[in-house]
């Protein structure tokens, strides 16, 4: 990824917690989707193959993600994620960071975005 401007549309933001910074705490590799994720995935399961990358790196990696309702079977609950598989950018991932998810035309990027001061604790919506 560059290290100029780059423009993701849609695009979200989050703050990682411990378990998903760090897969041993939880043994799970996803994110729990809300409003921000369905804004970008919508409600029905999706593959992508997504490039990883640390933000002003010039390092990424492919991996793939699959969006998908973890209650599907579920009669009047859903609980949307985002898993995601094991990468170098996620394995350098520590609690605290931020992680930038959206589009560059059909293509998905996600952001590693670490030791920074803004904190996101729920997924925002960033404005296009």
């Amino acid at each position: 990824m560059s290290k100029g401007s780059i423009i993701l549309k849609p695009a979200c933001i989050k703050t990682l917690v411990a378990v998903e910074a760090h897969p041993e705490r939880s043994n799970q590799h996803e994110f729990n989707g809300v409003a921000a994720l369905k804004y970008l995935f919508g409600i029905d399961k999706a593959e992508f193959k997504a490039v990883f990358s640390v933000r002003g790196e010039d390092n990424s990696y492919e991996a793939g993600v699959t969006w998908y309702d973890s209650r599907e079977g579920h009669p009047i609950r859903s609980e949307h994620r985002l898993y995601f598989q094991t990468n170098p950018v996620m394995q350098r991932a520590q609690e605290g960071d931020n992680v930038l998810i959206g589009f560059i035309g059909n293509q998905l990027h996600c952001i590693l975005i670490p030791n920074t001061s803004e904190r996101y604790p729920g997924w925002t919506s960033v404005p296009s």
